[in-house]
Formats: structure tokens, C-alpha cells, sequence
């Protein structure tokens, strides 16, 4: 098991190559470990795949209604592992979560790692061993996420709170909000409208919609900091 104190989560929600390649980029740059939760293929997440040193691929399975993955569990984690055959770690999309689901998760796929928890700035957070039927999941909570500062009133661009909070630290960001330094809904949502599908942008067309000064990317960049100072941070398989 790992002893890292701390680890970076992406979950990729369909943002495009330019996207997903600079944040790996700034990752690279600091020799910084995450775990990449997919929703789709291309050739940046192939890339992501080939730097097997630095990034592991989980899978990011949309268990919602008008799901592009499949209407059932099972179509879905059937979709999700034919992207990432190897993953054996998820989160759901929206941490959707149920009993079902799990016992589904254990009997069709290799998957045993799931994030899918959200415990806010919570100390003494610790991996869990879930007892399921068809054998036991690792349950890894994570304790912050870039949507969740951006539902504040007050978003807080300052990661001086957690860096010594007690116990593991799973930070969980999306690629478009690092790529865009997303500061509120209200403008990213304003962004969207701007530009079409973000699915489908180009670096050209988001370059003028990127903001300066403090936003998710300067949190996801003082994060870097923080897990590089600290080993390289730990990846989702590595709990196993």
C-alpha cells in the first residue's frame, strides 16, 4: 500500500486533446504522479497512457440518465473497461453510488479502487476495505475538488489549509477548469456559450476565454507544489 500522504485525481469529462495534453504537461514538468479517471479515447489520452511512469488510467464511468455509456451498469462498465482495459481503479461520474452498482463493479470488471466519496476537507482520512459480495472494493475518499470550491460563495485560491491537514489527501480536479483558471460558474458556463462545445474546442478557440490571476489553475499549480515536495504523490493502484 502506498504511503504517500497525498494524490492528484483527474476526472477527464470529454475535454479535448489540447486540454487534457497541457495539464499533463504542467504534471510532467514537476515529475508529478496522477491518476486519470477517462470517459472517452483519443490520441491525448493515449499519450496519457504511454507515460506509464507518471500516470495511471482509471475509468469514469456516467451512470445517469441519457448516459453516452450505456443505459444499465453493466452496459456502462462494459464501455468504460473497453476504453481502459487495464484500469482497476473508477470514479463515477456525479459520484453516483449504490450497492448494486458495486456488486456489479466486482463481479464483471478488474476494477477493486473506487473514489467515487467526497468527505470536504475532512482529517484522518484513511482507505477503507468495503466487504461486497464477490470480494472486497478499496474505497479511497477524496477530500476537495475544484467544483466544490467553485460552489462557494467565497472560493478560497489558497491551498494553505490543507497542506498539513492530518491524513491522506486526494484532490480532485477537471482538465477544462485548470486549462481555463475557471473562477466561478457563472463564468465558465459564459465560457460555453462563447465557444460551443467544449468537447470539440481547439486551443485557438479557448486561448482568449483562459483567465489570469488566481483560479483553479493556480490552486492546481500550488497542488504540484505541494505533492512534488512531498514525493511525487501516490496513484489510485498503488492502494491496492
Amino acid at each position: 500500500m502506498s504511503q504517500q500522504r497525498f494524490g492528484l485525481t483527474l476526472d477527464v469529462d470529454w475535454a479535448p486533446d489540447c486540454v487534457i495534453d497541457a495539464v499533463a504537461q504542467r504534471l510532467e514538468a514537476h515529475a508529478v504522479r496522477a491518476t486519470w479517471f477517462i470517459t472517452h479515447l483519443s490520441p491525448a489520452v493515449e499519450r496519457l497512457r504511454a507515460r506509464r511512469d507518471l500516470f495511471e488510467l482509471g475509468i469514469h464511468p456516467n451512470f445517469l440518465p441519457g448516459s453516452t455509456h450505456g443505459c444499465t451498469h453493466e452496459e456502462v462498465l462494459r464501455h468504460c473497461m473497453h476504453l481502459v482495459p487495464e484500469a482497476v481503479s473508477m470514479r463515477s461520474h456525479s459520484v453516483y453510488q449504490s450497492g448494486s452498482l458495486y456488486a456489479c463493479v466486482l463481479r464483471d470488471t478488474p476494477i477493486r479502487v473506487d473514489s467515487s466519496t467526497f468527505l470536504p476537507e475532512m482529517a484522518y482520512i484513511r482507505p477503507l476495505e468495503q466487504p461486497l459480495p464477490g470480494g472486497v472494493l478499496k474505497r479511497i475518499p477524496f477530500i476537495w475538488g475544484d467544483d466544490y470550491e467553485l460552489c462557494k460563495v467565497s472560493p478560497c485560491w489558497d491551498f494553505s489549509r490543507l497542506r498539513d491537514l492530518p491524513g491522506l489527501q486526494i484532490f480532485l480536479f477537471h482538465p477544462i477548469h485548470v486549462y481555463l483558471n475557471t473562477v466561478s460558474f457563472a463564468e465558465y458556463e459564459a465560457v460555453k456559450r462563447r465557444t460551443g462545445p467544449l468537447s470539440e474546442a481547439t486551443a485557438e478557440r479557448l486561448q482568449a476565454q483562459i483567465k489570469s490571476g488566481l483560479g483553479i489553475a493556480s490552486l492546481f499549480d500550488e497542488a504540484i507544489d505541494i505533492v512534488a515536495s512531498a514525493g511525487g504523490g501516490a496513484v489510485m493502484r498503488e492502494f491496492l
